[in-house]
């Protein structure tokens, strides 16, 4: 860090460090840079839940940076709240900002009323810690927010990227579930509920639904990695399995947020 000359310096060198301290802590690193966020500008890095701002080497010498900083951090935990929230409402706000040149860190955490329902959050909401030197306890407070808040925010993009056809698990488990389907357990109970769902199935689409999907049936096989000879109906209903276990899941988790 000592031979930075400007932020992106900074900000790529702290970055490459960072990388294996975190696999270390146990944490896969999963950072996204320059992320866009509504009427807040682009993020310098964004670890989870944890905001880095980073400005150029001994910025923060002066008033005026650290709080273009801090005003920085609060729009992007202010963008980031409003969309990653599951209601019309905002309740207890889950990130955490730093703001950091190299020599000197701070930290931007919000103190408002956890359990209070609110649609807009207030600045005087949020507590600015430091500006304090870089050193092996504020080094420490950092990485442990970064562990504590290493969870991906529940939302569209990260569900996609994690669960969705594209991911490494949508393959698998949609995989399992057509084999299931024609060759493991009750095959009276499973064949009831299939064929239950393509009556349901039926009476929306109508015809089109037990037609000829050979290229309907090529496409999904070939997004979800599965044998191009399973039929396409199994297919599809081992797809929508997938999707309802996944949504109960989410449900479960969405139920036990604090």
């Amino acid at each position: 860090m000592m031979k930075a000359t400007s932020e992106e310096d900074l900000r790529i060198g702290f970055e490459k460090l960072l990388d294996p301290i975190l696999k270390e802590l146990g944490i896969k690193p999963n950072p996204k840079y320059e992320k866009s966020i509504y009427n807040a500008g682009r993020t310098d890095a964004l670890h989870g839940r944890v905001v880095i701002e980073y400005e150029a080497p001994f910025a923060f010498k002066y008033e005026r940076n650290v709080r273009h900083a801090y005003e920085q951090l609060l729009n992007y935990i202010k963008g980031l709240s409003k969309s990653e929230k599951l209601t019309l409402f905002l309740f207890d706000i889950k990130f955490i900002g730093v703001g950091f040149d190299g020599n000197k860190i701070f930290f931007v955490h919000y103190k408002g009323a956890k359990n209070k329902a609110k649609t807009e959050l207030d600045d005087n909401d949020f507590n600015l810690i430091g500006p304090s030197d870089f050193n092996d306890n504020s080094a420490r407070t950092l990485l442990t927010h970064l562990r504590a808040l290493a969870r991906l925010p529940l939302n569209a993009e990260n569900l996609a990227q994690k669960f969705g056809p594209k991911s490494e698990l949508a393959p698998k488990a949609v995989s399992a579930f057509a084999d299931a389907l024609e060759n493991w357990g009750n095959q009276v109970k499973i064949r009831t509920y299939f064929t239950e769902w393509k009556r349901l199935f039926g009476i929306i689409y109508g015809e089109k639904f037990s037609g000829q999907k050979e290229k309907e049936a090529e496409a999904l096989s070939e997004l979800y990695q599965v044998r191009k000879e399973t039929d396409f109906q199994e297919l599809l209903f081992s797809v929508h399995t997938y999707f309802a276990f996944l949504m109960k899941l989410i449900a479960a988790e969405i139920l036990t947020l604090k």
